[in-house]
């Protein structure tokens, strides 16, 4: 493939710029912001696209980095190229919502259809991820991307199976490594499930034990409670006469006192009367002797002794009837003790009995809830045991893992011998530009397991890191050099080189340009110094000088 017209209409800064390239090397020469980079992302647009990406805006936007400055111009433009001496003209409009893009042969006229892949058959079917990791070097970009070395698998190991059908190795590991991290991710989630759920039985389980604790607590001390209860009477309720009853006591006591105090005093009067009066009738004959008054004495006498005889038994008569009613009183007393004896008993008794009720009662609530809680504390264990076991899902997911880790390596292994002799064939191409370039100073490059770029020099291997900045730019252009001939052996495409050489001294730019122009196909070569077109110059080899302009 060969460019030969490009025209932008409306592109950034750049507009209305039409210009015919040479068939070989080209020097698009001029000062910063002039447009040379935006006339590189022009031509990969014209023959990739340019789409609007989601989520992406300002200076992540390839879209509206490069739309036009003038806001209402056309963003289109159009693209001659040849492909096997067939002229092709194709012209697309990038607006978003004018997309368009036309593909004609302009031999006989026929338009093709880029959504049908003609296009990309014209261009040997390189994708723009490889063109960009190959023969496209944007300004500051000489290091390949990531992709580059999944770029390098499916293409060695659809050379091995004889250029033939589009297996994406990369693409298959990428899904075996993303359907084993969604795996992965799944298995955690459902054990951290898992987790999260015996984390809750478990505090389930110790509430359980600590009611369970309590309630054999609780039965010890009742147990305890029954045997500290001594038999004993309870004290007698105070009647409500108990105090007009010993108030009456200490009333018939006096009165008792005061009859027998009367009794005797009678007993003594009687007896005085009685002795004075026979000691008076003895010693006195009252009638003989005519003295009255001694009669009279006599007579009183008498009086007081019957008189005092009649109190005698009075008073005795008096305390016997007060003795019966306090016989009679302490007879009901003693009764009543008796039957208020026998009513404590039985009280007793029915307290017992209504104490032992309860204590059973008490028991048997107990033991119900005790077996209640033990039961469930069975279950709950059984249920921690069945949680602590991973379910029919969580062993689907490990072996679901275990067979995406197992045909990972599987396709690993496999790929390294099926691509073997294709990689041997590009590690002799890098190795052999390389030599041009450093003039025979470095001749042996390749790549290592994990297609990392590797120098071999005196039996060692080097990374690019560990060379000059100058060395390692001659390894990556070799390595892009080399993988977009290998790539591109069914038809060829531009090398586009946006300021490559910024780094090199005269020497090795010298060596990269003579390389450049032993080259068959087309080649764009942006810069912003004349140095490039001095030692092409004086090195007598042709060029098509492109001047741009602000």
């Amino acid at each position: 493939m060969k460019i030969t017209e490009i025209q932008i209409k409306n592109f950034g800064k750049l507009r209305n710029v039409n210009m015919r390239p040479l068939s070989g090397l080209n020097v698009i020469y001029g000062e910063n912001e002039t447009g040379k980079s935006t006339m590189q992302k022009f031509i990969t647009s014209m023959l990739f696209g340019l789409e609007k990406q989601q989520g992406k805006t300002g200076k992540d936007s390839s879209y509206q980095k490069y739309e036009p400055w003038n806001g209402n111009s056309l963003f289109a433009g159009g693209l001659k190229f040849t492909v096997g001496d067939k002229p092709f003209y194709l012209e697309r409009i990038f607006e978003h919502e004018k997309k368009a893009v036309r593909l004609t042969n302009e031999m006989d006229g026929e338009e093709l259809s880029v959504e049908q892949g003609d296009l990309e058959m014209l261009l040997g079917g390189m994708k723009q991820a490889s063109y960009e990791n190959t023969y496209c070097i944007h300004q500051a970009e000489i290091e390949t991307k990531e992709e580059f070395a999944e770029i390098l698998q499916n293409y060695f190991v659809n050379m091995s199976m004889g250029g033939e059908g589009d297996v994406d190795l990369a693409g298959a590991c990428k899904h075996l490594q993303d359907r084993k991290k969604e795996a992965e991710q799944t298995l955690e989630k459902q054990r951290n499930i898992r987790t999260e759920a015996i984390e809750k039985l478990q505090v389930e389980e110790d509430i359980l034990n600590r009611d369970i604790e309590q309630l054999q607590e609780q039965q010890k001390e009742s147990h305890k409670n029954i045997s500290r209860q001594q038999p004993g009477m309870a004290p007698p309720e105070r009647d409500g006469n108990q105090m007009a009853e010993y108030l009456r006591d200490i009333r018939q006591k006096k009165m008792q006192k005061g009859y027998r105090a009367r009794l005797l005093i009678s007993v003594l009067i009687t007896l005085f009367s009685l002795a004075l009066g026979i000691v008076n009738a003895v010693s006195h004959s009252l009638v003989q002797s005519g003295n009255w008054g001694w009669l009279v004495l006599e007579l009183v006498l008498l009086f007081g002794f019957l008189g005092g005889g009649g109190s005698v038994c009075h008073w005795f008569q008096k305390e016997r009837k007060l003795k019966r009613i306090i016989r009679q009183q302490e007879e009901e007393k003693r009764e009543r003790t008796i039957s208020v004896s026998k009513d404590m008993e039985w009280q007793k008794v029915q307290e017992r009995k209504e104490t032992k009720a309860k204590h059973s009662a008490v028991e048997e609530l107990l033991q119900e809830q005790l077996a209640e809680k033990q039961t469930l504390l069975l279950n709950l264990q059984e249920e921690i045991e069945e949680c602590a076991a991973p379910g029919e899902e969580e062993h689907e997911l490990e072996l679901q893992i275990e067979a995406y880790e197992l045909a990972y390596n599987t396709l690993q292994n496999l790929s390294k011998d099926v691509y073997q002799d294709a990689r041997k064939q590009m590690e002799e191409k890098m190795s052999q530009i390389l030599a041009e370039m450093t003039q025979g100073k470095y001749d042996r490059i390749g790549l290592d397991e994990q297609m990392n770029l590797v120098l071999e020099k005196d039996g060692q291997k080097l990374q690019p890191w560990q060379l000059s900045q100058g060395v390692m730019e001659q390894m990556y252009i070799a390595l892009r050099m080399g993988a977009g001939g290998i790539f591109t052996r069914e038809e060829s495409m531009p090398i586009i080189l946006d300021e490559v050489f910024a780094a090199f001294d005269e020497k090795r730019l010298e060596s990269a340009l003579k390389w450049l122009s032993r080259q068959k196909g087309q080649i764009f070569l942006f810069t912003c110094q004349r140095r490039e077109m001095e030692i092409l110059e004086r090195n007598h080899i042709s060029y098509g000088k492109i001047l741009l302009s602000r």
